[in-house]
């Protein structure tokens, strides 16, 4: 009898370190799938502007009876657009393997560098063994991974609070590039990364929601005057041609940042600090453009011999970018400093939102129609250090304008995931007569 006992005693001490034993123990993992449909249509009125230029287009460059050339707005007006058509798709088995492709069908907004860009294209498509927490999600440990294909960079912001994109975010990490990244986890904040990629090259773009068309097949004609004119373009690294690492011009990159995330994750933040560093191509053969990237940009048209005061061949960036959560406000904000080929340039940028969560109006499937409303501000900038060194007749003058841009609006969020964003951009340019390049933008997205 006293063994039973004893034996029953030892038991029933013996189930509460059974149960969190039980509970402890790693779940098996499993394949997870997931597709997912994104569709945006627009309303857009960009304000008419136009600059004349110095630079000494032949008379057959130009529309029959213009005797100059000019900086002009890409469409001016009032248009209604469908200007993306996306899908996503996911393959993840646990943590220890995930392969992700975003291809879209349409993307007017991002013809990279212009309209004639492809139309059909992968704006991510990798494969990465191990975990790589987004947002600030953090591993439960000391961490690696390894991922290889096309991606965004490291520091781009995590979530967009508006439709548009900072003068900074543009310029230096709009669009994914193509190699490697590797890193890791020391313990659960502390994070780091190491990049191997082909290296966006550098061109330049409208800063509102069309790049412009410089470059285009239709200007090799005698006297074109196209649809889409050329904007007012800045330097930005364009997106990365292929999906396999070139190895001519290998850009390497560095990232140290530290995440935190409160126990009842009502407020978090991620820092990160970054470097890359690659010597620039003497020219880049872009799709859509028979303008060429990197050097052969900057040196102007060739036979003009005017040229932007390079001196090198170098292309480096450093910078730092920190995301932000406090209950329903969201503020993030980033610094790069780049320089290309000797020519140095800055940006900043902030952008703050306030997500008001409800629950109003009728029901549909059991959802109020209307579910939130979050007006968003942004502030970004451009600083450009080689504009009294450049000569007053290079083809693009805007690339060296110090440039501030002003975004508001508000995204009101429906049921059955539809949200609709309104804001308006509004530009200060250091020029000698006042620009009027202010851009409104109505976005409509449903994602399935």
């Amino acid at each position: 009898m006293m063994r039973r006992i004893v034996v029953g005693v030892v038991s029933l001490l013996a189930l509460p370190l059974i149960a969190q034993e039980s509970q402890e123990a790693p779940a098996k993992p499993q394949w997870r799938f997931r597709t997912r449909a994104e569709i945006r249509a627009n309303y857009r009125d960009s304000k008419e502007e136009k600059v004349q230029l110095r630079f000494p287009f032949p008379p057959s460059f130009l529309p029959i009876g213009q005797k100059f050339g000019f900086e002009e707005t890409v469409n001016q007006g009032h248009h209604a657009e469908l200007s993306v058509v996306q899908f996503k798709l996911d393959a993840e088995y646990g943590n220890y393997f995930a392969a992700h492709a975003q291809v879209h069908a349409r993307d007017k907004y991002r013809m990279n560098p212009t309209s004639e860009d492809k139309k059909y294209d992968a704006d991510e498509f990798y494969v990465r063994l191990g975990p790589n927490p987004g947002m600030l999600d953090r591993p439960d440990k000391t961490s690696f991974f390894i991922q290889g294909g096309k991606f965004p960079h490291m520091e781009r912001q995590p979530i967009r609070l508006l439709e548009s994109y900072g003068l900074a975010s543009t310029s230096f990490n709009r669009f994914e590039d193509v190699g490697f990244i590797g890193g890791g986890s020391v313990g659960r904040n502390l994070y780091w990364r190491v990049t191997a990629t082909t290296g966006n090259p550098l061109f330049f773009r409208d800063s509102n929601a069309l790049a412009g068309d410089n470059g285009i097949k239709e200007l090799l004609q005698p006297n074109p005057d196209p649809h889409l004119k050329s904007g007012f373009p800045i330097l930005y690294n364009a997106e990365t041609e292929g999906y396999t690492l070139r190895t001519d011009h290998v850009q390497v990159g560095e990232g140290l940042g530290y995440r935190w995330q409160r126990a009842d994750q009502s407020a978090g933040f991620d820092l990160v600090l970054f470097h890359y560093r690659r010597s620039m191509s003497d020219r880049e053969k872009l799709t859509g453009t028979f303008y060429s990237g990197d050097l052969q940009l900057l040196q102007g048209p060739p036979g003009f011999n005017i040229s932007l005061p390079i001196t090198d061949r170098k292309k480096e960036e450093t910078g730092g970018r920190i995301y932000t959560e406090w209950r329903d406000l969201t503020f993030i904000a980033q610094f790069t400093k780049q320089h290309v080929a000797g020519l140095q340039r800055q940006g900043h940028e902030a952008e703050i939102g306030y997500r008001i969560n409800f629950a109003h109006g009728p029901a549909v499937g059991g959802e109020s129609i209307l579910q939130s409303i979050q007006p968003a501000v942004r502030w970004s900038q451009l600083v450009n250090r080689f504009r009294t060194q450049s000569p007053k007749n290079f083809v693009a003058p805007s690339v060296w304008w110090p440039w501030t841009k002003i975004d508001y609006g508000v995204r009101i969020g429906f049921a059955k995931n539809v949200d609709l964003t309104v804001e308006h951009a509004k530009h200060l340019v250091g020029t000698p007569r006042k620009l009027n390049l202010d851009e409104s933008l109505a976005t409509l997205r449903i994602r399935i």
